[in-house]
């Protein structure tokens, strides 16, 4: 069985991938969690209803991220893949070959040496998710009004991540109780609701 196997929604169609991704704990809700204390602020948010849709740093990096995957020679992926344990932990890499992911970035205005510790917490879920993934390639572009900053000879920078970095290694332990927890409340929250509406 491949992580191929396990995809929840394909991405092909952006409205159902975000109904997909409601009752499940994403990369992005993962790299959120750093309190245990906190749980239920992030269950908040996470039926919160939905009024960001993107804005010109979002558009940026969409259209940056073909770019940055072609770099790395990494295919594109859309599709929402569970982990072999639990359905409810899911996650969508940018990029998704049979065993390197990719995670893609464009940092506006600003130089940096790698991921910041959300971002360590979204590599680290991508982890649990497709323990397929031997490395993921953090890839990142520096922009200065849209393009990539002089001195770079037009390319991105990338990070290699494996799953025994010390960060992964750090965070994982971390982050998978207060995923736990979210997701036994979200789903009592989310069943809660389904009777309210009988």
């Amino acid at each position: 069985m491949s992580w191929a196997d396990r995809i929840l929604d394909d991405g092909t169609d952006r409205d159902r991938w975000l109904r997909s991704r409601l009752p499940v704990i994403g990369a992005s809700d993962a790299a959120k969690l750093s309190k245990p204390e906190s749980v239920d602020k992030y269950l908040a948010a996470k039926l919160a209803p939905r009024t960001f849709y993107g804005n010109a740093a979002t558009e940026s990096g969409h259209r940056w991220e073909p770019m940055m995957l072609a770099w790395a020679g990494i295919p594109e992926n859309k599709a929402l893949i569970h982990s072999p344990a639990e359905k409810g932990f899911a996650a969508t890499p940018d990029g998704a070959g049979e065993t390197v992911g990719a995670e893609c970035k464009a940092k506006h205005g600003r130089v940096v040496a790698g991921p910041s510790l959300g971002e360590f917490r979204q590599l680290a879920w991508q982890f649990v998710c497709v323990p397929e993934f031997e490395s993921i390639e953090f890839i990142w572009v520096e922009l200065i009004d849209g393009d990539i900053r002089p001195g770079l000879n037009g390319e991105p920078k990338s990070l290699t991540v494996t799953r025994d970095h010390e960060k992964i290694r750090e965070l994982t332990p971390l982050i998978l109780p207060i995923a736990t927890d979210l997701l036994a409340r979200l789903r009592a929250a989310l069943e809660f609701k389904k009777e309210l509406a009988l």
